[in-house]
């Protein structure tokens, strides 16, 4: 004799179903496994949610970077105005020996050549050289740090396109979610945008070491001043980075640290 399985197994009353089951509705019998079962709308929703949160503090970041790096060119590009004038001549410096020169022939016997200053002639100091050498590579850095900002925001804009799209089922959804998701760990792309802020890091205390080298010649109070501010701040960034290994509940915990964490396990 042949029971009618829906005598046995009766259908859930939808009165009582939790806001969870109104949400994902139970599956039929035997549908538990199927390719568009309950578990896969629910696995969808919650990495969905994941990812959105993941790419939301990503995104932040690189605009906080972005950011930065378009006030801190701006800032390096005026003083990199000022200091390139050493590697050009002084054309109001060269005038005035020229005016010297001819008028200490007009107003001696001495018939021999006249001597003046060429326009060539450029002779930059050491001090020149290292000032524009730290500003320019601080430049350099930052600018290549904007480019990239940008690579990694069009990375992840990609990223979230691919998974807006449908699929078969849900089943294949979360297969193609699992594969691209696990993309983003095996290319290391969280430890790249960790990466972006040291090399802004990396820009800023160029920059500050050579704006002393600048201010060393200028004034050396001030400079003294300056470098007192700079090694207290330099100080105070690196303890507040590597403060959180000694203590667990340290605040100042950032993503540069946990995956220089991930780097030292892996080669320990």
């Amino acid at each position: 004799m042949l029971i009618d399985i829906t005598e046995r197994y009766p259908a859930p009353n939808p009165e009582f179903f939790t806001e969870f089951e109104k949400k994902y509705p139970p599956d039929a019998h035997g549908e538990e496994a199927s390719p568009n079962a309950r578990v896969w709308r629910v696995y969808r929703d919650r990495v969905t949610e994941l990812d959105d949160d993941l790419l939301e503090g990503w995104h932040k970041t690189l605009d906080v970077l972005l950011i930065f790096v378009g006030l801190f060119s701006a800032i390096a590009t005026a003083f990199i105005i000022e200091a390139y004038k050493g590697f050009q001549p002084d054309y109001g410096e060269i005038t005035a020996r020229g005016v010297v020169a001819l008028l200490s022939q007009a107003n001696s016997s001495f018939a021999g050549p006249l001597h003046i200053p060429s326009f060539d002639q450029v002779d930059a100091s050491s001090r020149t050289l290292w000032i524009n050498t730290l500003w320019f590579a601080s430049l350099t850095l930052a600018l290549i740090d904007a480019l990239l900002c940008i690579l990694v925001k069009q990375w992840l804009v990609e990223y979230a396109s691919k998974q807006r799209q449908p699929a078969a089922s849900g089943q294949k959804w979360a297969w193609r979610h699992h594969a691209f998701r696990q993309g983003l760990d095996k290319w290391g792309i969280g430890v790249f945008i960790s990466t972006l802020s040291v090399i802004l890091y990396g820009a800023l205390y160029l920059f500050l070491f050579g704006l002393l080298v600048f201010l060393f010649e200028l004034d050396r109070r001030l400079c003294v001043v300056s470098m007192g501010l700079t090694i207290f701040i330099g100080s105070l960034h690196l303890v507040s980075v590597f403060l959180p290994l000694w203590f667990g509940d340290c605040p100042t915990t950032t993503p540069v640290l946990n995956h220089l964490r991930w780097i030292g396990e892996f080669f320990m």
